[in-house]
């Protein structure tokens, strides 16, 4: 009797790696992908110090003399060192907060890591400004009459956020998330015995949270601090708003200018000042890795039990109000400040309710730039959410079912290469490979739509594998033992089954997309321009009316497709 399956694989491992159109298919997108990251980054590298074919050092030296260039390095450690160092503080304390206390507003922990996407940085800046402006910001307006009701006359002030503190604190809410859901994470996995352990023994939860706590999440802790460096690092909006007006200059501002505001674009300077981006956050991945290889810190195993929730007594409203006032700082205040700024005929700290109307939002609908940046940037955002995410999952799929083979080792961490780099690095990258011959693509949609893929890519990746990893192997395995190709199962059984994940991991693309600057300041034009690029032609012009209806828009938008997308993973689970 013939043997009807000896032309099957035996082993999963065997139907996992069979060779096929969709496994040849997957292959050579992971590759597009790796080439698309890396020859931007190697020819800009080739082109700043080998340009004729000869080793050139004199960029180096050019670099050296930018005016100014001690204090503004001075003023980037200070401001974004200082911004991470609270951020740290505050990230981890809310995340003990929500995990381990009965603070009691567990909405907080789905909520805190998405505000930021509410209202994108851009626009919570420019809110910030609205409110906190010496002499016309709202806040200082309110703030000036209840004092006059009392006797006390002031002219200006009291708040300013055109200062190192206004800019640090505008920092501070936009690096929060990074650290919060990295230590949250970690407190979610770890098992809470020892803690038990410690309070039993007669510790005191100062005593358990100093000891056993914070030791055993010590790695999560500095994993959020490289997140929130990287991200200070790249920041744009926040220092060239605020900083500009404070004269308080930082390195991102600077690359940034030499780019656009010089004729020809300084890039080699660019590349050299970007490169100390890079060696600053260098340094704290090889400090974290440092630290995690030594294991000097605690380590909680086991199967664990649920931990008993902390008593905060009369403190638990404090911790409540600290938490509350963080989300109407990042996203409510801000907010509220460019609708009442985007209903006046112009910016003044006294509202009067008959000059309100919506003039400035017909001007935004009406035709021009601004109609057209705001669809070029809803139509990116859904097509680079859209095909990041496709893309991500195939490339998922792929090292999913190569693990350990060289080359699937060298795109997973290719991959993930634009996390660790500052946005203001590929974007230069960006400008030298594609703007120029052979391409021509500068000021282009296409520019955009590339660049914003490989931006993302990280973040991408990482929703896909979490998707993937919800995904049981038996009924893909199940699949393919019946006789369907692997195609046929990636998109009847793997994908539809992703869905619920991969809508998260959209939403997360399509808001940083929608609202980019950092990428868009540089490689947007004036023939296909985007919000990003708008925003700050607007605010350099100081049509501050517009310019908050814009930042309205794209703020609510951004605000409807996030909150759609939490109740529908919601009601998927």
């Amino acid at each position: 009797m013939p043997n009807l399956t000896s032309d099957r694989p035996r082993s999963w491992t065997a139907i996992r790696r069979r060779v096929d159109g969709f496994s040849i298919f997957t292959g050579l997108i992971s590759i597009t992908i790796l080439c698309l990251v890396l020859y931007p980054l190697v020819r800009v590298v080739f082109d700043t110090f080998v340009p004729d074919g000869a080793l050139d050092l004199d960029v180096f030296r050019d670099a050296a003399g930018q005016p100014q260039l001690g204090t503004v390095l001075l003023n980037t450690i200070g401001v974004v060192f200082g911004a991470t160092l609270i951020a740290v503080i505050i990230g981890s304390t809310f995340a003990w907060l929500n995990e381990r206390t009965d603070v009691g507003i567990n909405w907080i922990a789905r909520v805190l890591p998405v505000v930021p996407l509410l209202v994108p940085p851009i626009a919570g800046t420019i809110g910030w400004v609205l409110l906190a402006a010496p002499r016309s910001g709202f806040l200082n307006g309110v703030i000036r009459q209840a004092l006059s009701s009392l006797g006390y006359e002031i002219f200006e002030g009291p708040l300013d956020i055109f200062s190192w503190a206004g800019l640090i604190f505008v920092y501070v809410l936009y690096l929060v998330p990074y650290v919060y859901l990295t230590v949250a994470a970690s407190l979610q996995n770890i098992d809470p015995s020892l803690e038990e352990a410690s309070r039993v023994s007669g510790s005191g939860v100062l005593a358990t949270l100093l000891n056993i706590t914070l030791p055993s999440v010590k790695p999560a802790i500095a994993a959020g601090t490289v997140l929130a460096l990287i991200t200070g690092f790249s920041l744009f909006s926040v220092p060239v708003i605020i900083g500009g007006q404070a004269d308080i200059e930082v390195l991102a501002v600077r690359i940034v200018h030499l780019m656009t505001a010089s004729y020809p674009p300084k890039t080699g300077v660019a590349m050299v000042l970007s490169s100390l981006i890079i060696a600053f956050v260098g340094l704290a991945w090889w400090l974290q890795a440092r630290m995690v290889l030594r294991k000097n810190y605690a380590t909680i195993g086991g199967r664990g039990i649920r931990a008993t929730e902390v008593r905060l007594g009369r403190w638990r409203w404090l911790a409540r109000s600290a938490m509350v006032a963080y989300l109407l700082m990042t996203s409510v205040l801000p907010l509220l400040g460019l609708i009442l700024v985007s209903l006046q005929p112009f910016w003044s700290a006294t509202v009067n309710p008959e000059m309100l109307s919506f003039e400035n939002y017909q001007r935004i609908f009406n035709g021009g730039s601004t109609q057209i940046a705001l669809r070029n940037s809803v139509l990116l955002g859904i097509v680079g959410a859209t095909v990041g995410m496709l893309i991500a999952s195939f490339i998922t799929v792929f090292l999913t079912r190569n693990r350990g083979w060289w080359l699937s080792n060298l795109i997973d961490g290719t991959t993930k290469l634009p996390g660790a780099v500052s946005h203001l690095v590929i974007g230069i990258a960006f400008i030298g490979a594609f703007a120029g011959p052979p391409f021509y693509l500068h000021g282009t949609i296409a520019i955009l739509f590339l660049v914003y893929i490989v931006l993302y890519i990280p973040q991408a990746t990482f929703s896909a594998a979490t998707a993937l990893a919800q995904v049981g192997e038996q009924l893909s395995e199940a699949s393919l033992v019946s006789g369907a190709s692997q195609t046929q199962t990636f998109f009847r059984v793997t994908l539809p089954l992703m869905l619920p994940g991969l809508a998260a991991g959209w939403t997360m693309l399509f808001v940083l997309i929608a609202g980019d600057i950092t990428a868009s300041s540089m490689l947007a034009g004036t023939s296909n321009p985007v919000s990003g690029f708008v925003i700050l032609d607007l605010w350099v012009n100081g049509s501050f009316p517009d310019l908050a209806a814009l930042g309205t828009v794209i703020s609510l938008m951004t605000s409807a497709v996030v909150l759609a997308t939490l109740r529908l993973a919601r009601t998927k689970r």
